[in-house]
């Protein structure tokens, strides 16, 4: 069995399919890439969310910012816990 195509024709198929690999892989490299960028905003802006229904249950007590918010008081507590528990940067 050949290792390599026999004919020309064979030989340009193997090519092009070679290149369209090529771009496919880089298609999905490039969307990995912008996948990551766009989560580092996501990061960003949960953090200023979380922060923001802390100030409020600071301002307006658990209970109260539960119902403003339509967040389940457990979930402000876990905030409240991870604030806590994660150092404030120093920025």
């Amino acid at each position: 069995m050949a290792r390599y195509p026999v004919n020309e024709t064979s030989r340009q198929r193997l090519l092009e399919a070679q290149r369209a690999e090529a771009e496919a892989l880089r298609a999905v490299d490039d969307a990995r890439r912008a996948r990551e960028r766009v989560q580092v905003k996501v990061n960003r802006a949960d953090a200023v969310l979380s922060r923001a229904k802390l100030d409020l249950v600071s301002v307006s007590g658990l209970g109260r910012a539960a119902v403003l918010t339509n967040v389940p008081p457990t979930e402000l507590r876990r905030l409240m816990r991870e604030a806590k528990a994660t150092p404030v940067d120093s920025q």
